[in-house]
């Protein structure tokens, strides 16, 4: 089956594109959904790396990273290529920190492990909660 996945920014025009998550059953979990969405959100940027960069942070950047920037900002090694592996564990841990949600069904899934039940009629929504100053 295929989930759409939606990333939502308050008061940003350059959210990460909605993307189509593959997995083999209606169940799975936050985690699971997380490294798939992030895994194909980069796929879908890899052609233009400065953007894919600064709209991964945007999305997934910590409270705390964002103070000690003083703003978000394109980082100096935005042309770097990003390395799903740490962009997903950068998007585990700004889930449990609360810097993003996520919701489907009218549901609000609160727990990396949580068992999340899919319906191919609702899109996944990634809404980050506060938006970045700067």
């Amino acid at each position: 089956m295929e989930i759409e996945v939606r990333s939502r920014t308050t008061g940003a025009d350059d959210d990460l594109p909605a993307v189509l998550v593959r997995l083999a059953h209606e169940r799975t979990t936050a985690r699971d959904l997380i490294r798939r969405a992030v895994t194909e959100q980069i796929h879908e940027l890899r052609a233009d790396a400065a953007r894919c960069r600064h709209v991964l942070d945007r999305q997934y950047r910590s409270d705390e990273e964002v103070r000690a920037r003083g703003a978000v900002r394109v980082p100096l090694f935005a042309s770097a290529e990003p390395d799903p592996t740490v962009e997903v564990e950068r998007a585990w841990r700004a889930f449990t920190r609360g810097t993003f949600a996520i919701s489907t069904g009218g549901r609000r899934v609160t727990g990396l492990d949580e068992e999340v039940v899919l319906d191919l009629a609702e899109p996944v929504v990634f809404v980050r909660l506060a938006p970045p100053a700067g």
